[in-house]
Protein backbone atom coordinates (compact mmCIF):
# COMPACT_ATOMS: atom_id res chain seq x y z
CA UNK A 1 0.00 0.00 0.00
CA UNK A 2 2.83 2.49 0.75
CA UNK A 3 4.67 2.11 -2.25
CA UNK A 4 1.44 3.21 -4.59
CA UNK A 5 1.20 5.97 -1.87
CA UNK A 6 4.37 6.72 -3.15
CA UNK A 7 4.08 5.87 -7.14
CA UNK A 8 0.55 8.09 -7.03
CA UNK A 9 2.18 11.55 -4.99
CA UNK A 10 5.34 10.89 -7.57
CA UNK A 11 2.80 10.40 -10.85
CA UNK A 12 0.61 13.43 -9.32
CA UNK A 13 4.17 15.89 -9.09
CA UNK A 14 5.12 14.92 -12.79
CA UNK A 15 2.05 15.72 -13.99
CA UNK A 16 1.81 19.17 -12.07
CA UNK A 17 5.24 20.05 -12.90
CA UNK A 18 4.26 19.63 -16.82
CA UNK A 19 1.10 21.57 -16.57
CA UNK A 20 3.26 24.47 -14.16
CA UNK A 21 6.59 24.77 -15.84
CA UNK A 22 5.47 26.14 -19.50
CA UNK A 23 3.17 28.93 -17.40
CA UNK A 24 6.38 29.90 -14.78
CA UNK A 25 8.86 30.35 -17.97
CA UNK A 26 6.31 32.15 -20.12
CA UNK A 27 6.32 34.64 -17.23
CA UNK A 28 9.61 34.87 -17.02
CA UNK A 29 9.71 33.01 -13.70
CA UNK A 30 12.91 31.44 -14.64
CA UNK A 31 14.26 29.82 -11.46
CA UNK A 32 10.53 28.73 -10.53
CA UNK A 33 10.87 26.85 -13.70
CA UNK A 34 14.59 25.47 -12.72
CA UNK A 35 12.99 24.17 -9.13
CA UNK A 36 9.77 22.51 -10.89
CA UNK A 37 11.82 20.50 -13.30
CA UNK A 38 14.05 19.67 -10.50
CA UNK A 39 11.29 18.15 -8.28
CA UNK A 40 9.64 16.22 -11.60
CA UNK A 41 13.04 14.84 -12.22
CA UNK A 42 13.05 13.95 -8.38
CA UNK A 43 9.26 12.16 -8.38
CA UNK A 44 10.60 10.27 -11.97
CA UNK A 45 13.65 8.93 -10.05
CA UNK A 46 11.90 8.10 -7.13
CA UNK A 47 9.36 6.23 -9.00
CA UNK A 48 11.47 4.77 -10.98
CA UNK A 49 13.34 2.96 -8.00
CA UNK A 50 9.92 1.43 -6.27
CA UNK A 51 9.21 0.04 -9.85
CA UNK A 52 13.14 -1.85 -9.40
CA UNK A 53 12.61 -2.25 -5.66
CA UNK A 54 9.41 -3.72 -6.38
CA UNK A 55 10.42 -6.17 -9.35
CA UNK A 56 13.12 -7.36 -7.44
CA UNK A 57 10.52 -8.62 -4.49
CA UNK A 58 9.58 -12.35 -4.45
CA UNK A 59 6.22 -12.67 -5.88
CA UNK A 60 4.03 -14.59 -3.03
CA UNK A 61 1.28 -17.01 -4.52
CA UNK A 62 -1.41 -17.19 -2.49
CA UNK A 63 -2.56 -20.89 -2.06
CA UNK A 64 -5.93 -22.45 -1.43
CA UNK A 65 -7.78 -22.25 1.92
CA UNK A 66 -9.38 -25.20 1.54
CA UNK A 67 -7.78 -28.49 3.47
CA UNK A 68 -7.50 -31.08 1.97
CA UNK A 69 -9.48 -33.11 4.18
CA UNK A 70 -12.27 -30.95 2.82
CA UNK A 71 -11.15 -30.84 -0.40
CA UNK A 72 -11.45 -34.52 -0.62
CA UNK A 73 -15.24 -34.54 0.90
CA UNK A 74 -16.24 -31.75 -1.32
CA UNK A 75 -15.04 -33.96 -4.33
CA UNK A 76 -16.95 -36.81 -3.39
CA UNK A 77 -19.82 -34.71 -2.70
CA UNK A 78 -19.59 -33.39 -5.95
CA UNK A 79 -19.10 -37.06 -7.09
CA UNK A 80 -22.24 -38.42 -5.65
CA UNK A 81 -24.48 -35.50 -6.45
CA UNK A 82 -24.05 -36.29 -10.04
CA UNK A 83 -25.98 -39.86 -9.50
CA UNK A 84 -28.69 -40.01 -10.66
CA UNK A 85 -30.70 -42.64 -8.23
CA UNK A 86 -31.39 -41.68 -4.24
CA UNK A 87 -28.40 -42.77 -2.21
CA UNK A 88 -28.37 -42.78 1.62
CA UNK A 89 -26.26 -43.53 4.81
CA UNK A 90 -27.63 -44.85 8.19
CA UNK A 91 -25.05 -43.81 11.24
CA UNK A 92 -24.77 -45.37 14.69
CA UNK A 93 -27.68 -43.67 16.21
CA UNK A 94 -29.89 -45.62 13.91
CA UNK A 95 -30.67 -42.29 11.65
CA UNK A 96 -30.59 -42.25 8.00
CA UNK A 97 -28.96 -39.15 5.78
CA UNK A 98 -29.28 -38.10 2.24
CA UNK A 99 -26.01 -38.32 0.71
CA UNK A 100 -26.50 -36.89 -2.58
CA UNK A 101 -28.42 -34.51 -4.89
CA UNK A 102 -31.13 -37.00 -5.52
CA UNK A 103 -31.67 -37.86 -2.50
CA UNK A 104 -32.13 -34.83 -1.05
CA UNK A 105 -34.71 -33.71 -3.80
CA UNK A 106 -36.60 -37.22 -2.94
CA UNK A 107 -36.86 -37.14 0.67
CA UNK A 108 -37.19 -32.82 0.93
CA UNK A 109 -34.30 -32.11 3.06
CA UNK A 110 -31.04 -31.32 3.40
CA UNK A 111 -29.61 -34.28 5.70
CA UNK A 112 -31.20 -36.20 8.14
CA UNK A 113 -34.62 -37.90 7.37
CA UNK A 114 -37.60 -37.44 9.36
CA UNK A 115 -38.42 -40.63 11.29
CA UNK A 116 -41.71 -41.75 9.68
CA UNK A 117 -39.60 -41.33 6.39
CA UNK A 118 -37.00 -43.27 7.34
CA UNK A 119 -38.88 -45.80 9.01
CA UNK A 120 -40.69 -46.40 5.24
CA UNK A 121 -37.17 -48.22 4.68
CA UNK A 122 -37.19 -50.81 7.19
CA UNK A 123 -34.15 -51.75 9.35
CA UNK A 124 -31.26 -52.79 7.59
CA UNK A 125 -30.87 -56.15 6.30
CA UNK A 126 -28.40 -57.21 3.23
CA UNK A 127 -31.67 -58.59 1.23
CA UNK A 128 -32.66 -56.70 -1.53
CA UNK A 129 -35.97 -55.25 -0.81
CA UNK A 130 -38.97 -53.59 -2.45
CA UNK A 131 -40.63 -50.30 -1.42
CA UNK A 132 -43.03 -47.99 -2.00
CA UNK A 133 -42.15 -44.31 -1.29
CA UNK A 134 -43.81 -41.36 -1.20
CA UNK A 135 -42.72 -39.02 -4.17
CA UNK A 136 -44.65 -35.89 -4.25
CA UNK A 137 -47.94 -34.21 -2.59
CA UNK A 138 -51.14 -35.95 -4.09
CA UNK A 139 -49.43 -38.30 -6.28
CA UNK A 140 -49.71 -42.17 -5.99
CA UNK A 141 -46.29 -43.74 -4.21
CA UNK A 142 -43.55 -44.83 -6.78
CA UNK A 143 -41.86 -48.67 -6.44
CA UNK A 144 -37.94 -48.40 -5.40
CA UNK A 145 -35.57 -51.07 -5.02
CA UNK A 146 -33.94 -50.59 -1.94
CA UNK A 147 -30.23 -51.79 -1.72
CA UNK A 148 -28.17 -52.09 1.76
CA UNK A 149 -24.41 -52.28 1.88
CA UNK A 150 -22.25 -52.56 5.44
CA UNK A 151 -20.63 -49.61 6.44
CA UNK A 152 -16.88 -49.55 8.28
CA UNK A 153 -18.35 -47.50 10.67
CA UNK A 154 -15.63 -45.07 9.57
CA UNK A 155 -17.24 -41.61 10.25
CA UNK A 156 -19.81 -43.12 12.24
CA UNK A 157 -21.31 -44.74 9.22
CA UNK A 158 -23.05 -48.76 9.28
CA UNK A 159 -24.59 -48.87 6.31
CA UNK A 160 -25.13 -47.55 3.00
CA UNK A 161 -28.49 -47.87 1.22
CA UNK A 162 -28.61 -47.12 -3.13
CA UNK A 163 -33.03 -46.86 -4.00
CA UNK A 164 -33.65 -47.53 -7.70
CA UNK A 165 -37.11 -46.38 -9.31
CA UNK A 166 -38.56 -49.52 -11.01
CA UNK A 167 -42.09 -48.03 -11.43
CA UNK A 168 -41.68 -47.91 -14.85
CA UNK A 169 -40.36 -51.92 -15.42
CA UNK A 170 -42.39 -53.01 -13.13
CA UNK A 171 -44.91 -51.36 -15.38
CA UNK A 172 -44.10 -52.38 -18.50
CA UNK A 173 -44.12 -56.17 -16.53
CA UNK A 174 -47.45 -56.05 -15.63
CA UNK A 175 -48.67 -55.13 -18.90
CA UNK A 176 -46.68 -57.98 -20.57
CA UNK A 177 -47.58 -60.40 -18.08
CA UNK A 178 -51.26 -59.16 -18.66
CA UNK A 179 -50.77 -59.62 -21.95
CA UNK A 180 -49.45 -63.53 -22.06
CA UNK A 181 -52.27 -64.80 -19.04
CA UNK A 182 -54.91 -63.17 -21.54
CA UNK A 183 -53.66 -64.95 -24.44
CA UNK A 184 -53.12 -67.80 -22.36
CA UNK A 185 -56.10 -68.17 -20.59
CA UNK A 186 -57.88 -67.33 -23.85
CA UNK A 187 -56.32 -69.79 -25.76
CA UNK A 188 -56.49 -72.81 -23.25
CA UNK A 189 -60.66 -71.93 -22.23
CA UNK A 190 -61.59 -71.62 -26.09
CA UNK A 191 -59.62 -74.81 -26.53
CA UNK A 192 -61.75 -76.71 -23.81
CA UNK A 193 -64.96 -74.86 -24.54
CA UNK A 194 -65.77 -74.78 -27.95
CA UNK A 195 -65.37 -79.24 -28.16
CA UNK A 196 -67.83 -78.84 -25.24
CA UNK A 197 -70.03 -76.83 -26.54
CA UNK A 198 -70.69 -78.66 -29.52
CA UNK A 199 -70.85 -81.63 -28.14
CA UNK A 200 -73.30 -80.59 -25.69
CA UNK A 201 -75.39 -79.47 -28.49
CA UNK A 202 -75.29 -82.58 -30.53
CA UNK A 203 -75.98 -84.47 -27.25
CA UNK A 204 -79.05 -82.15 -26.95
CA UNK A 205 -80.41 -82.50 -30.52
CA UNK A 206 -80.39 -86.32 -30.30
CA UNK A 207 -81.90 -86.64 -26.73
CA UNK A 208 -85.31 -84.41 -28.25
CA UNK A 209 -85.68 -87.74 -30.80
CA UNK A 210 -86.54 -91.18 -30.20
CA UNK A 211 -83.64 -92.89 -28.95
CA UNK A 212 -82.48 -96.12 -30.41
CA UNK A 213 -79.18 -98.23 -28.92
CA UNK A 214 -77.09 -96.29 -31.73
CA UNK A 215 -78.06 -93.33 -30.59
CA UNK A 216 -77.78 -93.91 -26.69
CA UNK A 217 -74.12 -95.20 -27.70
CA UNK A 218 -73.47 -91.56 -29.16
CA UNK A 219 -75.00 -89.34 -26.78
CA UNK A 220 -72.82 -91.77 -23.99
CA UNK A 221 -69.75 -90.54 -25.45
CA UNK A 222 -70.54 -87.27 -26.07
CA UNK A 223 -71.41 -87.13 -22.19
CA UNK A 224 -68.22 -89.15 -21.90
CA UNK A 225 -65.87 -86.35 -23.66
CA UNK A 226 -67.69 -83.36 -22.19
CA UNK A 227 -66.53 -85.04 -18.48
CA UNK A 228 -63.27 -85.40 -19.46
CA UNK A 229 -63.20 -81.72 -20.93
CA UNK A 230 -64.50 -80.34 -18.31
CA UNK A 231 -62.09 -82.06 -15.77
CA UNK A 232 -59.45 -80.96 -17.62
CA UNK A 233 -60.44 -77.20 -17.53
CA UNK A 234 -60.76 -77.63 -13.92
CA UNK A 235 -57.02 -78.84 -13.90
CA UNK A 236 -56.19 -75.95 -15.80
CA UNK A 237 -58.23 -73.44 -13.38
CA UNK A 238 -56.65 -74.97 -10.26
CA UNK A 239 -52.86 -75.03 -11.29
CA UNK A 240 -53.58 -71.41 -11.92
CA UNK A 241 -54.77 -70.56 -8.69
CA UNK A 242 -51.65 -72.95 -7.44
CA UNK A 243 -49.27 -70.35 -8.98
CA UNK A 244 -51.18 -67.34 -8.25
CA UNK A 245 -51.22 -68.21 -4.32
CA UNK A 246 -48.12 -68.99 -4.18
CA UNK A 247 -46.59 -67.96 -0.60
CA UNK A 248 -43.71 -66.23 0.68
CA UNK A 249 -40.94 -68.67 1.32
CA UNK A 250 -40.54 -69.78 5.19
CA UNK A 251 -36.66 -69.42 4.90
CA UNK A 252 -35.16 -71.95 7.69
CA UNK A 253 -31.03 -73.13 8.22
CA UNK A 254 -31.21 -76.29 6.06
CA UNK A 255 -28.69 -78.97 5.47
CA UNK A 256 -28.54 -79.86 1.59
CA UNK A 257 -27.63 -83.65 2.09
CA UNK A 258 -30.95 -84.06 4.15
CA UNK A 259 -32.90 -81.95 1.21
CA UNK A 260 -31.08 -84.48 -1.24
CA UNK A 261 -31.87 -87.45 0.55
CA UNK A 262 -35.36 -86.93 1.09
CA UNK A 263 -35.83 -86.46 -2.84
CA UNK A 264 -34.00 -89.48 -3.13
CA UNK A 265 -36.42 -91.47 -0.98
CA UNK A 266 -39.74 -89.42 -2.83
CA UNK A 267 -38.08 -90.15 -6.43
CA UNK A 268 -37.49 -94.13 -5.67
CA UNK A 269 -41.20 -94.25 -4.17
CA UNK A 270 -42.37 -93.64 -7.38
CA UNK A 271 -40.09 -94.73 -9.80
CA UNK A 272 -38.11 -97.67 -8.40
CA UNK A 273 -37.45 -99.96 -10.86
CA UNK A 274 -38.04 -98.17 -13.93
CA UNK A 275 -35.82 -95.38 -13.83
CA UNK A 276 -32.51 -95.15 -11.78
CA UNK A 277 -31.45 -92.42 -9.94
CA UNK A 278 -27.89 -91.43 -9.21
CA UNK A 279 -27.58 -89.09 -6.84
CA UNK A 280 -24.32 -87.12 -5.39
CA UNK A 281 -24.17 -84.68 -2.68
CA UNK A 282 -21.63 -82.35 -1.48
CA UNK A 283 -18.39 -83.90 0.53
CA UNK A 284 -19.21 -81.93 3.49
CA UNK A 285 -22.14 -80.31 5.56
CA UNK A 286 -23.79 -77.55 4.01
CA UNK A 287 -26.44 -75.50 5.18
CA UNK A 288 -29.01 -73.02 3.30
CA UNK A 289 -31.79 -71.21 4.48
CA UNK A 290 -34.47 -72.21 2.28
CA UNK A 291 -38.43 -73.25 2.75
CA UNK A 292 -38.24 -77.16 2.67
CA UNK A 293 -41.49 -78.06 1.35
CA UNK A 294 -41.44 -75.39 -1.37
CA UNK A 295 -38.10 -76.61 -2.59
CA UNK A 296 -38.61 -80.36 -2.49
CA UNK A 297 -41.90 -79.56 -4.22
CA UNK A 298 -40.13 -77.48 -6.88
CA UNK A 299 -37.02 -79.85 -7.10
CA UNK A 300 -39.76 -82.71 -7.09
CA UNK A 301 -41.42 -80.95 -9.84
CA UNK A 302 -37.96 -81.55 -11.94
CA UNK A 303 -37.09 -84.66 -10.87
CA UNK A 304 -40.73 -86.18 -12.23
CA UNK A 305 -40.24 -84.18 -15.62
CA UNK A 306 -36.72 -85.96 -15.94
CA UNK A 307 -37.87 -89.37 -15.61
CA UNK A 308 -40.76 -88.93 -17.20
CA UNK A 309 -38.47 -88.14 -20.30
CA UNK A 310 -35.81 -90.62 -19.76
CA UNK A 311 -38.69 -93.45 -19.50
CA UNK A 312 -40.34 -92.00 -22.85
CA UNK A 313 -36.71 -92.54 -25.05
CA UNK A 314 -35.77 -95.07 -23.32
CA UNK A 315 -33.81 -97.60 -25.51
CA UNK A 316 -34.37 -100.84 -24.47
CA UNK A 317 -31.47 -102.36 -26.44
CA UNK A 318 -29.38 -99.75 -25.22
CA UNK A 319 -26.25 -99.87 -22.59
CA UNK A 320 -28.07 -98.02 -20.37
CA UNK A 321 -31.73 -97.80 -19.08
CA UNK A 322 -33.45 -94.31 -17.71
CA UNK A 323 -31.33 -92.40 -15.91
CA UNK A 324 -31.67 -89.13 -13.97
CA UNK A 325 -28.91 -87.42 -11.87
CA UNK A 326 -29.42 -85.58 -9.08
CA UNK A 327 -26.29 -83.00 -7.72
CA UNK A 328 -25.77 -80.42 -5.08
CA UNK A 329 -22.81 -78.54 -4.51
CA UNK A 330 -21.94 -75.30 -2.68
CA UNK A 331 -21.00 -72.23 -4.59
CA UNK A 332 -19.17 -69.29 -3.09
CA UNK A 333 -22.10 -67.42 -3.09
CA UNK A 334 -24.48 -70.11 -2.22
CA UNK A 335 -25.31 -73.78 -3.60
CA UNK A 336 -26.36 -75.16 -7.08
CA UNK A 337 -28.77 -78.18 -7.77
CA UNK A 338 -28.73 -79.86 -11.09
CA UNK A 339 -31.06 -82.78 -12.45
CA UNK A 340 -30.30 -84.52 -15.28
CA UNK A 341 -31.51 -86.95 -17.79
CA UNK A 342 -30.77 -89.12 -20.72
CA UNK A 343 -34.38 -88.44 -22.63
CA UNK A 344 -34.74 -87.16 -25.62
CA UNK A 345 -33.96 -83.61 -24.79
CA UNK A 346 -35.64 -80.00 -25.85
CA UNK A 347 -35.37 -78.53 -29.13
CA UNK A 348 -34.26 -75.50 -29.78
CA UNK A 349 -37.15 -73.81 -30.56
CA UNK A 350 -38.88 -74.76 -27.62
CA UNK A 351 -36.14 -73.70 -24.64
CA UNK A 352 -37.44 -69.89 -23.31
CA UNK A 353 -40.88 -71.12 -23.74
CA UNK A 354 -40.58 -74.36 -21.40
CA UNK A 355 -41.15 -71.77 -18.27
CA UNK A 356 -44.05 -69.88 -19.83
CA UNK A 357 -47.08 -70.57 -17.35
CA UNK A 358 -49.30 -73.49 -19.17
CA UNK A 359 -46.69 -74.45 -21.65
CA UNK A 360 -46.15 -78.02 -22.05
CA UNK A 361 -44.74 -80.38 -24.59
CA UNK A 362 -46.45 -83.60 -23.01
CA UNK A 363 -49.68 -84.67 -24.40
CA UNK A 364 -51.82 -84.41 -20.82
CA UNK A 365 -49.50 -82.09 -19.63
CA UNK A 366 -50.32 -78.83 -17.77
CA UNK A 367 -47.93 -76.31 -18.23
CA UNK A 368 -47.28 -75.87 -14.50
CA UNK A 369 -44.44 -77.80 -12.53
CA UNK A 370 -41.56 -75.78 -14.19
CA UNK A 371 -43.28 -72.63 -14.20
CA UNK A 372 -44.33 -73.31 -10.94
CA UNK A 373 -40.21 -74.24 -9.83
CA UNK A 374 -39.33 -71.15 -11.36
CA UNK A 375 -41.44 -69.21 -9.30
CA UNK A 376 -40.12 -70.71 -6.52
CA UNK A 377 -36.48 -70.07 -7.06
CA UNK A 378 -37.19 -66.60 -7.65
CA UNK A 379 -38.84 -66.26 -4.61
CA UNK A 380 -35.92 -67.50 -2.86
CA UNK A 381 -34.17 -64.89 -4.44
CA UNK A 382 -32.64 -67.33 -7.25
CA UNK A 383 -33.03 -68.80 -10.63
CA UNK A 384 -33.92 -71.84 -12.85
CA UNK A 385 -32.42 -72.75 -15.84
CA UNK A 386 -31.78 -75.06 -18.61
CA UNK A 387 -28.25 -75.61 -19.25
CA UNK A 388 -27.15 -75.60 -23.10
CA UNK A 389 -26.96 -79.10 -24.45
CA UNK A 390 -22.85 -81.06 -24.16
CA UNK A 391 -22.54 -83.66 -26.42
CA UNK A 392 -19.73 -85.07 -24.64
CA UNK A 393 -21.88 -86.21 -22.02
CA UNK A 394 -24.54 -88.55 -21.01
CA UNK A 395 -27.48 -86.47 -19.95
CA UNK A 396 -29.32 -84.95 -23.24
CA UNK A 397 -31.51 -82.37 -20.71
CA UNK A 398 -30.22 -79.95 -17.43
CA UNK A 399 -31.62 -78.10 -14.82
CA UNK A 400 -29.92 -76.06 -12.73
CA UNK A 401 -31.22 -74.26 -9.62
CA UNK A 402 -29.17 -71.86 -7.83
CA UNK A 403 -29.68 -70.00 -4.66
Amino acid sequence: MRAIRSGVICIALVAGTCLLAPRALAAGLYATTALLALAATAASVIHLATLARLSQRPMRVETSIVRPSDRERLRNRALLDHAPIPLLYRTGDGALHAANRAARHLFGTEDRLPADTAALLGTPSAERRIVRIPTMQDAPPRTFALAVAQGSGSGGVTHFLALTDIEAELNAADARTLRDLLQILGHEIMNSLTPIVSLAETAHEMAEHPMDPATADMIHEALGTILRRTRGLDRFVQGYRDLARLPPPDLRPTDLHDLLRALGALFGARWHGRVHLETSVPPRRVIVRLDAPQMEQALLNLLNNAAEAALAAADPAGPTGPTVWLQGHATSTGMVIAIRDNGSGIEDTYRDAIFRPFFSLKPNGNGIGLSLARQIAQAHGGSLTLDPPRPDTPWRTAFLLSL
